[in-house]
């Protein structure tokens, strides 16, 4: 009886937990892919990416078809399986647009594999368990990951002041994730990820080539409390000097550091990632950029 009775309150406090997580936007962060899986369309464009590109693009108003592949930390190795898992669906000649970030080369670890249960077969993903797979769907509230990454992004809006996004005009904010793109890229450099990275880069690239898309590099916007941290020399150190060696031949649309950004908080939603407004800006301008290679 007494079993029963513990049994039945823990099913009554994991409902309500249960749904919380399945309500969250860490949940639901690939919501856009589902949707297309669900009624797929013939794609003009394709963007790769961490949240940064998550964040960055939006052609259907400019009268393209556009699927949104980016997942936040998404590695280069992750970015070569959305496509191949969805590029079936994008028109000969389509656009390809690979976004780069400060983590390019150094991101190796899928912090949340849960991201991709859904929207890429099993084989593709990282060795996981039969439990953690199959609970996922039903019951996610039993991932202690999911619990958390849910509450900490439900809570952000009561951080320390100190570690709000704008505090100090961005600046802490920035130093916190220059701090954290440091340590990554050290590591990196220890298990030796930066040089499996640029392999996995040119293969994305060599993949689009071969299939006949057109495949452009990109970089998003910053704004310049994040710029002062990720200047001319950490980028030329976290990205640049491998960018250099792989002699990729494809444009590079680099928006890092544009004037039209750089200083105006109206266009981010924090230091590294563009809000709605942002977002529409930008993908005008990739838009008149591709136009102008002849790609559209």
């Amino acid at each position: 009886m007494k079993i029963a009775v513990i049994i039945g309150i823990v099913a009554l406090l994991l409902i309500p937990l249960n749904n919380f997580v399945k309500e969250s936007w860490a949940y639901n962060n690939n919501r856009g892919v589902l949707a297309f899986q669900e009624d797929p369309t013939p794609l003009d464009i394709i963007n790769l990416g961490t949240s940064h590109a998550m964040f960055g693009y939006a052609f259907k108003p400019l009268g393209l078809s556009h699927l949104d592949l980016a997942l936040p930390s998404q590695t280069i190795e992750y970015d070569l399986k959305m496509l191949k898992q969805h590029d079936e669906h994008l028109r000969p000649g389509g656009v390809v647009i690979v976004s780069l970030s400060q983590i390019t080369f150094s991101n190796a670890e899928i912090s949340r594999k849960e991201n991709y249960y859904h929207v890429l077969d099993r084989e593709d993903i990282e060795p996981v368990s039969t439990f953690d797979y199959y609970t996922y769907t039903s019951i996610p509230a039993l991932n202690s990951g999911s619990v958390y990454t849910a509450l900490s992004r439900e809570i952000r809006d009561f951080r320390w002041e100190s570690h709000k996004p704008w505090v100090n005009n961005g600046q802490n904010y920035s130093e916190r994730k220059y701090e954290m793109v440091e340590a990554q890229y050290k590591q990196a450099v220890e298990h030796h990820d930066i040089e499996q990275n640029m392999e996995r880069l040119k293969d994305i690239v060599e993949y689009c080539q071969t299939k006949g898309y057109r495949v452009v590099l990109a970089m998003e916007p910053i704004h310049e409390s994040y710029l002062a941290y990720f200047n001319e020399t950490a980028m030329d150190r976290l990205v640049n000097q491998h960018l250099e060696a792989l002699d990729l031949d494809v444009p590079f649309l680099d928006y890092m550091e544009d004037e039209r950004f750089i200083d105006n908080r109206a266009y981010f939603h924090n230091p590294d990632h563009l809000n709605g407004k942002g977002r529409t800006l930008l993908s005008s301008l990739v838009y008149e950029d591709l136009k102008r290679l002849g790609y559209l």
